[in-house]
């Protein structure tokens, strides 16, 4: 874009897609706009795009719809808001990008409070009793639908909790952006003044080239994939519900159905013996009910512990993610700006009427203006270098997620696709009178609606992975050619450099007079540098890892063996005989006739009636039926109580790992609480100072390094030739 008018038109194109966009309520990643921008010139996504529509915002009066329609390619941001820090340091305005870099800062940390929020409401999970109506109670199902409502709580939590997780990450990234584009000014401004005082002295002061910590190698837990494992589990127990709902209706008709039949087909020999089969009927059907309730418990206890670890797990990351974000929030930032603020300031008035005398000549003026612009162009690399790095992490994850998602699908695609109906040859079609066509039509219909929309979701995923994949690969190509375009800068930078140092022409009264301040630039230049090496400390770079206790924390497993050879026995020893099934009906018969004369009596008090064989025998395999389901329900219950033992003893493991990491982090937070008091005065200091000597004292102080400014023996070394100067 070499012209305004060019511009111009750009700036409307990019207004009219914004306004489209907001009235559909959309937005554009920014690979989106840039290739609806091709026509226009611009010939890939790149910071260009974002350069664009900032600048599009600004001629349109900053314009709402432009601040809103178009995102960052992870979708973390808008473009707008993404740009505003890299536009204030390309228009010199230090003070407005430092007041962007601290907004930021409160941000992640406010995204971090809620995160710590979310992960709290997991970990202490306390799940509401349910509140079951009348009718599922006397169906049943009560206690199914108990376990659905818990699973569906604790699920909603755990999406809640991913959710606060990628805010958080978001806005670490976000602070960790804001840090790399300060990082680069300071670069800027670190070569500027290394490459003037070596103007001055020569070879006897050395530029070193800063050793850049990549916070690309910062990992974050893929909580998306947690989530999907969490989905799965959850979608299987609530099949399992509902299965089991629909069984134990259907079983509750059946029973009670048969319970009225038995009492009617009964009742009119004998009351007694009505009434009883009935009641077994019904007693069966809760006692199943019951047992299929109490193995979806333990599946609800195994879910609950699987979201115990992922919390637990999430909550130890974020202690991580704390400290990363205070290191950077209240140390690491704050550093980089009061340097932005302070440090150029500084170097020049040491060194404005010394370069002034020096670079007076016109045929080096020019020579050292370009060094200038060559240096910016440096700078400018070094953002659009960033830029593409990010995207190039973006679209790899992209990548990676898409591809395990078509894995993931291909089977059901391949059915899909297989099941499609061919159109009959127009033969078949003549042959059969046109029923081929409408058979056919039929079955397309029928396949358009059950398998269409798998196979497009499937076909659009694979477009999405040849696109992304395209991104990728032009980012890398970016990156490359930066690459090059940099050496080649640097090449030309030297050249210059060393053309401006043969036309200099330094007295030694000059240099003498320049001693005085070249302690003190020095250590400015040296602290510059070591604000651009800041790192995070190499055992938070990863993530959190968190042992698996559901396997490890178990009770002994003879426990588990004798309850279920102690429920055999009881199946196997315990049945059901014609005398009590003579007491049962003795029973039943007392209570229908007088049920509160029963109550502390036994059968045989009552005058006894006389039954059948047949009777007896029909009563008595009813009665085994109820008694066998009985243990199977005592079985299923010994089982639930193992099940959530075990999982009170994982969860008590995971507790105690949760803790040890709380610690440490806390001893780091202590640290850096220190290390933030102690600049917090520094800072007062270099804001107070009366004068640039004080306040440069003050600022040496921001320095972690020890031996920072030069000794008297290595300045005498230095002064004879001796000694040469390491910025």
């Amino acid at each position: 874009m070499n012209s305004m008018a060019d511009n111009q038109k750009v700036y409307q194109a990019i207004k009219t897609i914004a306004d489209e966009l907001c009235k559909e309520n959309e937005t554009y990643l920014r690979a989106d706009l840039a290739s609806e921008l091709k026509k226009y010139g611009i010939a890939s996504d790149s910071s260009e795009v974002s350069k664009l529509v900032f600048d599009a915002y600004r001629y349109f009066h900053d314009n709402g719809n432009i601040a809103i329609a178009f995102v960052s390619n992870n979708s973390r941001t808008t473009l707008v808001a993404e740009y505003k820090l890299n536009d204030s340091l390309e228009q010199g305005n230090k003070e407005e990008a430092l007041k962007i870099a601290e907004t930021e800062l409160a941000l992640s940390s406010s995204a971090l409070e809620q995160l710590k929020e979310q992960v709290e409401l997991n970990l202490n999970l306390v799940l509401a009793k349910g509140t079951s109506k009348m009718a599922d109670i006397v169906m049943g199902t009560n206690g199914v639908k108990d376990v659905r409502s818990k699973a569906s709580t604790m699920f909603d939590k755990y999406t809640k909790m991913v959710e606060a997780y990628h805010y958080a990450e978001d806005s670490v990234l976000g602070n960790i952006e804001d840090f790399t584009s300060l990082r680069s000014d300071i670069g800027t401004v670190y070569r500027d003044y290394a490459l003037k005082l070596i103007d001055i002295y020569g070879d006897s002061i050395k530029m070193v080239s800063p050793d850049l910590f990549d916070f690309k190698r910062i990992e974050w837990l893929d909580v998306d994939e947690m989530l999907k494992y969490v989905e799965l589990e959850y979608n299987k127990l609530t099949e399992k519900c509902a299965a089991l709902i629909g069984e134990i209706s259907d079983s509750f008709r059946t029973s009670l159905q048969g319970s009225l039949q038995a009492y009617k087909s009964l009742s009119n020999g004998n009351k007694s013996l009505g009434l009883a089969m009935a009641g077994l009927t019904m007693l069966e059907h809760y006692m199943g009910a019951s047992e299929r309730a109490n193995r979806l418990k333990s599946d609800l206890s195994v879910f609950q512990m699987s979201v115990k670890h992922d919390a637990t797990r999430i909550k130890a990351d974020m202690g991580r993610l704390l400290v990363i974000c205070k290191t950077l929030n209240d140390v690491v930032i704050p550093k980089a700006n009061v340097f932005l603020r302070y440090g150029e300031k500084l170097l020049d008035s040491d060194l404005k009427a010394t370069l002034d005398v020096l670079y007076a000549d016109e045929t080096i003026r020019p020579l050292e203006e370009q060094r200038r612009s060559l240096l910016q162009q440096m700078k400018a690399l070094d953002m659009e270098m960033n830029d593409h790095l990010q995207n190039i992490d973006v679209y790899s994850s992209l990548i990676n997620d898409i591809t395990a998602t078509l894995e993931s699908k291909q089977g059901n695609y391949l059915e899909a696709k297989a099941k499609e109906p061919s159109k009959p040859f127009f033969l078949v079609n003549w042959i059969t009178f046109g029923m081929a066509n409408k058979n056919y039509y039929r079955d397309f219909a029928e396949w358009n609606a059950v398998c269409f929309p798998l196979v497009r979701e499937y076909e659009n995923y694979q477009v999405d992975l040849k696109l992304d994949k395209e991104e990728l690969e032009s980012h890398r190509e970016e990156q490359t050619r930066i690459k090059n375009d940099y050496a080649q800068l640097s090449c030309e930078l030297d050249k210059v450099s060393k053309e401006i140092r043969s036309k200099i022409v330094c007295s030694d009264e000059l240099k003498l007079k320049m001693l005085k301040h070249l302690r003190d630039m020095v250590a400015m230049l040296k602290l510059g540098r070591e604000i651009m090496e800041s790192k995070i400390d190499e055992k938070l770079v990863h993530t959190v890892d968190i042992p698996n206790y559901r396997e490890a924390a178990k009770l002994p497993a003879d426990v588990e063996q004798n309850l279920s050879l102690f429920t055999g026995m009881l199946a196997d020893n315990l049945h059901a005989d014609k005398d009590m099934a003579k007491n049962l009906l003795d029973g039943v018969e007392a209570y229908t006739k007088d049920p509160k004369k029963i109550e502390g009596k036994t059968a045989q008090q009552n005058k006894t009636t006389e039954y059948t064989e047949e009777d007896l025998a029909m009563t008595t395999e009813a009665m085994e039926q109820s008694l066998q389901k009985g243990i199977a329900l005592f079985d299923s219950f010994a089982k639930l109580k193992a099940q959530q033992l075990n999982g009170k003893l994982a969860s008590v493991a995971y507790d105690k790992e949760l803790k040890k990491q709380a610690d440490d982090f806390k001893r780091e937070m202590a640290k850096i609480d220190n290390k933030s008091a102690y600049l917090r005065e520094v800072f007062k200091r270099i804001n107070l100072a009366g004068s640039e000597e004080k306040r440069q004292q003050a600022m040496e102080l921001m320095s972690d390094l020890s031996g920072f400014s030069l000794s008297e023996q290595e300045f005498t070394e230095f002064i004879n030739g001796k000694k040469q100067i390491e910025l």
